[in-house]
């Protein structure tokens, strides 16, 4: 009876969590595509200069013109070239302004990786991934459900594997961990190959905004002579938990990120007021300096 009942929670969460990551949930003509862009030149309009792919499929390619966003993203950093980094959930349309020769396409989400991911191998496919309920006393534990996107399909596995703690220094590792499974909408996108119950990550796409929560507002404390205000951070980088700490002694080394990251620092409660540094995307949002 139990181990019955087990099986049909088990099947009732798979059949949602691969709606969910379908995106037939939001409209069954949602699909996750992979972004290309190339500056060609026209003499007549319309130029698309924009093309889709449908991910996980053999599907032709689609020429786009405009893309729609929704609002509050920070298109510098996804038109143009900057376009081949993203995914895209959502539909295609007739352009506003060429309706009858050019086609738009309707975003409801929108991914970009993260720089210095490892390169792409033939066997990679697209994932989002789920908790199935399974608990285990013992490691390695198959309790991660990785949903083909777009496909009706799905493996059970027990790693994520991620290149970015090897490939970028001082990255936080606590912010990235927090986004490979989710219960909302904000989880990554993880494009890898699985193999032995372990899916090894090439590139991961980051839902944006990010974070896709606003931050809360910090009280402004009065600390006595010898302390200062120090924060933690928080699995959306926001600092968090404003106290009074006495000064510590500080290193005065500062670290320097790699291409595609920007260097952000906060005093830290850890570290007795010392500054605490870490490496964010360049494309996210600052949520301190």
């Amino acid at each position: 009876m139990i181990k019955n009942y087990k099986l049909l929670l088990f099947t009732t969460f798979t059949l949602f969590f691969i709606t969910f990551v379908s995106g037939s949930s939001i409209l069954k003509a949602n699909f996750y595509y992979k972004v290309d862009w190339e500056n060609v030149q026209c003499f007549v309009p319309p130029c698309p200069k924009y093309t889709i792919q449908k991910l996980n499929t053999n599907e032709k390619s689609q020429k786009i013109l405009d893309f729609i966003f929704p609002n509050g993203l920070n298109k510098t950093t996804l038109l143009g070239d900057e376009s081949k980094t993203l995914i895209v959930l959502g539909t295609t349309q007739p352009s506003s302004k060429f309706p009858n020769n050019a086609t738009d396409f309707l975003v409801t989400r929108v991914y970009k990786s993260l720089p210095l991911g490892n390169k792409q191998t033939s066997t990679d496919k697209y994932y989002m991934f789920g908790d199935n309920g399974t608990r285990c006393k013992t490691s390695p534990c198959p309790n991660i459900v990785a949903a083909l996107l777009n496909v009706h399909s799905q493996e059970i596995i027990n790693t994520i594997s991620q290149p970015y703690e090897k490939n970028v220094g001082f990255l936080d590792s606590v912010w990235l961990s927090s986004k490979n499974i989710r219960s909302d909408d904000f989880g990554l996108i993880g494009q890898g190959t699985i193999k032995n119950g372990v899916i090894s990550i090439s590139n991961s796409f980051i839902y944006l905004p990010d974070p896709p929560i606003k931050c809360p507002e910090l009280p402004l404390l009065k600390c006595v002579e010898g302390n200062s205000m120090t924060y933690s951070r928080d699995e959306n980088r926001c600092l968090v938990s404003p106290r009074c700490t006495k000064f510590g002694v500080c290193t005065l080394s500062i670290p320097l990120c790699n291409k595609g990251y920007r260097l952000v620092s906060f005093p830290s409660t850890e570290l007795n007021g010392c500054p605490k540094f870490f490496c964010d995307p360049e494309f996210v949002n600052k949520t301190h300096k």
